[in-house]
């Protein structure tokens, strides 16, 4: 199986939620893609115009075809592997601004997904293809803490399986540990847990 991992924290190996996706795809084949790449693919102001115009038959710029067209060859590479494997930390009660500035580079009407008959949308990237979500954060989110907000689990659930792909997600938390023992001991259940996961697909 053909898999890309889409690293989601800037600390790479240094990250909890990346030693949980190297957990989980040991013995794997693997493509290893960050999001905190120099030469990542902005989605700016010239794709933005790139998107609309055909929709208000507007005229773009040579530049501004160059930028769409990067875009649908991004596409197209996500399209091409088996598996996505989406390693995330938790900032800010969502996920790290590179990994959302990637996945609007990927979600696109008619390229990556399309509505039916009755408006809804309908995945054409997926095509059934499973998504495995590994995700860290510091707090607990486990219905006692009423003000804590969760955007980065449903939001990352939503989208892929709006994109056609079959979700299955892995959460770590509560990270935050006090004494270095205790983080040293998370640490080593956490990835033991992940690598259980990553066998048994």
């Amino acid at each position: 199986m053909n898999t890309l991992w889409i690293e989601g924290s800037p600390k790479g190996d240094d990250a909890l939620s990346s030693q949980l996706a190297e957990a989980f795809l040991e013995g794997t084949r693997y493509q290893r893609f960050s999001v905190w790449d120099e030469d990542l693919l902005r989605f700016g102001h010239d794709a933005a115009v790139a998107k609309f115009a055909p929709l208000f038959g507007e005229s773009v710029t040579a530049q501004q075809q160059d930028i769409w067209q990067q875009v649908l060859d991004e596409i197209e590479r996500v399209r091409s592997f088996d598996r996505l494997v989406i390693s995330s930390p938790m900032w800010n009660w969502h996920i790290p601004h590179a990994l959302k500035a990637w996945i609007d580079i990927i979600v696109q009407p008619i390229a990556s997904f399309t509505l039916d008959a009755g408006g809804r949308h309908v995945g054409t990237l997926g095509d059934g293809k499973p998504v495995q979500l590994i995700l860290t954060r510091s707090s607990a989110y486990d219905g006692r803490h009423p003000e804590l907000n969760d955007f980065q689990r449903p939001y990352l659930e939503y989208v892929f399986g709006m994109l056609g792909y079959r979700v299955q997600t892995l959460v770590i938390e509560p990270t935050t540990r006090w004494t270095p023992e205790e983080r040293a001991q998370m640490r080593t259940e956490a990835i033991e847990l992940a690598r259980r996961a990553g066998h048994h697909h």
